[in-house]
């Protein structure tokens, strides 16, 4: 795990190496080594985190064996043993251990069609002397980040804004689509950037860059929804549950190289206990589990859960305590950690995990991240494939819910649907008809995202303060992240998936990870999100379908024998923070740089009305309260990240 860097030239001249002080820049993700590359085209920077083969041999900017190729990598390429293999049959000789030395072989040996035999996360630049031509490729799942700028001039990289921002010629203008699409999603949905011009390499993509003709055009090589393979005939329950779980166990299994010390990120709950049991199982030594509560030791503090599993494990457990206090006083920091706004309230939680893993000297951290995504852990997400194969098969339904779903309407079955005394079947289908009804959904996407509360609860405020400089966002712009081609009624559970993963999963859970762990020189792994496990599931379910069966059914059953009862009966809890008592926390600390900040100086926000939805936050409720916290964070983000 890394921190790349770099610019690559359309004109040739002289260049120097890139200095000392724009490396440092990412110097938190890479603190072992750091080196720098550059010829007439191209100048790289690489700082490096050293995980496989320790020795001066993994430096990088790394040359191939005869020199032709140049790469800048971050990340892991977990059967790189089997790629090195596979080539040494080849003939191909090396010279380190590392997955580096791998990668670059792989890709002179196959080109483009290397990133389809890769397990891992990665995202990696190559340069190719000989035909003057970049490669430039992003992990199936987004895994690990890469954002750049492209222009007449120069196509410019980093794995993250605070590296790349001074890269740049200028600073970039913030982004009025992107900033409205961050108020409803809590975080800004790939490839999109709050800085005009900046954007992601999406998840999944590769491009190629050419000095002949000087154009980028992302390629998607991987697709979540397209990725099942044909199973001939149905296959029996005991053997869905065998072949999920030797998958996971495989994925455990390789996501444990490493030549250093790993670590397991532990809830109370299924996902990170499948992690720890199976790593364990797969360890000789006692792993060390860290995890995180709160003081007084609410209802929703896990640690008690926790330390029970590690130790039944044999595992040597670690607490960290998060008073509120330390959350509001640390926030500026973490806001810069994060590099982008993401207004998960869990953050700080997430960041404490990797910090108190660094502290005993661990650099490789397993997470559960990315269970819910894969085996339906969360309930909007199931409502969703229900609610669109219900409008599939009667379309007359839905014709009849957009008939009656203008506003007003919407609201009157919103009430009704809610309402304590009306019978439970009139609130059953007033339920159903707002929803495939609503007026705010587009009639051409599969509803979505209008099913998660947070995202609707967004509108009127937004509607509230917004100024002059928003004037260019509407419904389309808003829903462009989830606009996705009609499927076949059997193909809604795959298309759901795939905006779950494209969305919530790439922008919001992998961008935090990878941020709050490489702040702290430890690297994250997750090993639901293997390729092969994913293919798995996606084969299975794609003639044995499993929406319906209740939250993470083939999980839990899969992992009996693995983990207690009591555990695969807990239901799902994740990281939860007293999110009322931290987001209030930091809007009375630091809600008034509102007044005279950024977003009310260059037209994002009205100033009167910053001064109303400051001094009314707390009657507006949960929803009044987290878009005050998400503008707040905004305001900081800029200051540390951009301004700084």
């Amino acid at each position: 795990m890394c921190g790349i860097l770099g610019l690559i030239h359309r004109q040739a001249e002289s260049r120097p190496l890139l200095s000392d002080r724009l490396v440092a820049k990412l110097a938190h993700r890479g603190p072992d080594d750091s080196g720098t590359y550059s010829d007439a085209h191209v100048q790289f920077g690489h700082t490096r985190l050293s995980i496989i083969d320790l020795t001066a041999a993994g430096h990088q900017p790394m040359l191939s064996h005869h020199e032709r190729y140049v790469v800048t990598y971050n990340g892991e390429i977990y059967n790189y043993l089997e790629l090195r293999g596979e080539l040494e049959a080849q003939g191909v000789s090396f010279t380190s251990h590392s997955d580096t030395e791998v990668l670059l072989a792989a890709y002179e040996a196959w080109g483009s069609a290397c990133v389809k035999r890769f397990v891992g996360m990665f995202a990696f630049v190559i340069w190719d002397k000989q035909a003057q031509t970049a490669f430039i490729a992003r992990d199936r799942c987004g895994e690990k980040p890469l954002f750049y700028q492209f222009n007449e001039h120069r196509l410019t990289f980093a794995s993250e804004l605070k590296g790349l921002l001074p890269l740049l010629a200028e600073r970039p203008a913030l982004n009025p689509v992107a900033i409205d699409q961050y108020l409803h999603y809590q975080f800004i949905p790939e490839p999109a950037t709050l800085l005009h011009g900046v954007h992601k390499l999406a998840a999944g993509h590769t491009m190629t860059l050419s000095l002949a003709d000087w154009r980028v055009d992302p390629q998607r090589y991987w697709d979540v929804e397209a990725v099942a393979e044909p199973i001939v005939r149905p296959k029996s329950k005991t053997d869905i549950l065998a072949e999920i779980k030797a998958s996971l166990t495989s994925a455990v299994n390789m996501t444990l190289r490493a030549d250093v010390p790993v670590g397991v990120a532990l809830s109370g709950g299924i996902d990170s206990g499948a992690i720890a049991a199976l790593a364990q199982q797969s360890n000789p030594q006692p792993m060390h589990a860290f995890c995180v509560g709160y003081p007084g030791r609410p209802h929703y503090d896990e640690r008690a859960q926790a330390r029970e599993l590690a130790t039944s494990l044999g595992m040597i457990v670690h607490e960290v305590e998060l008073p509120v206090e330390s959350f509001v006083d640390f926030f500026p920091e973490l806001v810069s950690i994060m590099d982008e706004p993401i207004a998960d309230p869990a953050a700080f939680g997430h960041y404490s995990v990797p910090k108190a893993a660094a502290d005993q000297g661990i650099k490789v951290l397993l997470s559960g991240i990315g269970g819910d995504e894969l085996f339906w852990g969360y309930p909007y997400v199931t409502e969703a494939v229900r609610l669109n194969q219900l409008a599939a098969d009667h379309p007359t339904l839905l014709r009849f819910a957009r008939w009656v779903g203008s506003a007003g309407a919407h609201q009157f079955l919103l009430k009704v649907s809610y309402y304590p005394r009306a019978h439970p079947a009139l609130r059953h289908w007033a339920d159903i008809l707002q929803k495939l009804g609503d007026p705010r959904q587009p009639p051409e996407q599969l509803l979505y995202y209008l099913l998660h509360p947070d995202f609707a609860g967004a509108y009127p405020l937004t509607k509230a303060v917004y100024g002059e400089a928003m004037r260019a966002v509407n419904q389309q712009t808003l829903f462009e992240p989830t606009a996705h081609r009609q499927p076949a009624r059997d193909q809604i559970p795959a298309a759901i998936i795939r905006l779950l993963f494209d969305t919530w999963l790439t922008s919001n859970c992998l961008s935090l990870g990878d941020r709050v762990g490489m702040a702290v020189g430890v690297e994250t792994r997750m090993p639901f999100l293997d390729a092969n496990l994913i293919k798995t599931v996606m084969s299975l379910r794609a003639v044995e379908p499993d929406q319906a069966l209740g939250q993470k059914a083939w999980l839990r059953e899969a992992l009996k024998g693995v983990l207690p009862d009591a555990v695969l009966s807990r239901p799902k809890a994740g990281f939860q923070p007293p999110v009322h008592q931290w987001l209030t926390g930091v809007i009375q600390a630091y809600g008034d740089q509102l007044r005279t900040g950024q977003l009310v100086e260059c037209g994002v926000l009205l100033r009167d009305k910053v001064d109303d939805l400051l001094a009314t936050t707390k009657a507006q409720g949960w929803h009044g309260l987290f878009f005050t916290y998400k503008l707040v964070l905004l305001e900081m983000w800029y200051q540390q990240v951009v301004a700084r």
